[in-house]
């Protein structure tokens, strides 16, 4: 079995990574289902801007992959900067531009080049904070909204049990290990004062090696890794469990 970091790369398969108008950037996440893009409120994915049309484009679920293909739009759908005309193929790594917005799409382990972006802790298109969603719900599919409220139990019920008794509850907060000043102190000589991190991706507890000291989640290195129930975590000689209480 490879280390924890690799395995927890490529759930799900396949994402789109999306950089907005404004420069952000969020990841949506494909789960072998047709996907329609476009304007308009009830897309799957909804690209509010003049630029892109009602209905723009559209992802097909084909042989364990997916194809793009132009729904007629106005500014048309480039695919590494060719504007495509029939159904085309989607490899891991292709840039595409549909008006104003760039998409990367991923599928399976990361390509090198997109390795800097630290995947594990862009937000989700679709998030779950602690006060409400973040982006309109009533359009959702089943399936979508049935992840989100997975989602959402893993933000309320997501502990980091301490000394086997002690449970911190985490919601969508940002906590830091190491040395006398972090949320959460460690043993370990000369420890930094943040070795790791644990932050709320809006939609699962990431853990994040921000130290040079190893970190193991269930006796593997990590670098980032989301946290399911259950994972065992060690930094120095400090030992966590991460349990989900629902």
């Amino acid at each position: 079995m490879g280390a924890v970091e690799s395995v927890r790369l490529v759930e799900p398969m396949q994402m789109l990574i999306v950089q907005t108008v404004d420069g952000q950037q969020r990841v949506f996440e494909l789960y072998g289902e047709d996907v329609t893009i476009g304007r308009e409120r009830g897309r799957d994915l909804q690209l509010a801007h003049a630029s892109v049309s009602r209905a723009h484009a559209q992802l097909n679920w084909s042989n364990g992959g997916y194809v793009i293909n132009d729904l007629e739009s106005n500014n048309g759908v480039y695919v590494n900067g060719t504007r495509i005309t029939t159904d085309h193929k989607l490899i891991s790594g292709d840039l595409i531009r549909l008006g104003h917005f760039e998409l990367i799409y991923i599928e399976g382990e990361v390509p090198r080049r997109f390795q800097k972006l630290n995947i594990h802790n862009l937000p989700r298109w679709h998030t779950v904070g602690t006060d409400v969603f973040d982006d309109a719900t009533a359009q959702l599919s089943t399936k979508a909204m049935k992840r989100l409220l997975e989602a959402r139990i893993h933000l309320e019920g997501g502990v980091l049990v301490v000394d086997d008794s002690d449970e911190i509850e985490l919601e969508d907060g940002v906590w830091t290990f190491g040395r006398s000043g972090a949320d959460i102190l460690i043993k370990m000589l000369f420890a930094s004062d943040r070795e790791a991190t644990i932050t709320w991706n809006g939609r699962n507890h990431v853990l994040n090696r921000t130290g040079r000291r190893t970190v193991t989640v269930n006796g593997q290195s990590i670098h980032a890794c989301t946290l399911e129930d259950g994972d065992e975590i060690q930094i120095g000689r400090s030992r966590f469990s991460y349990a989900v209480r629902k």
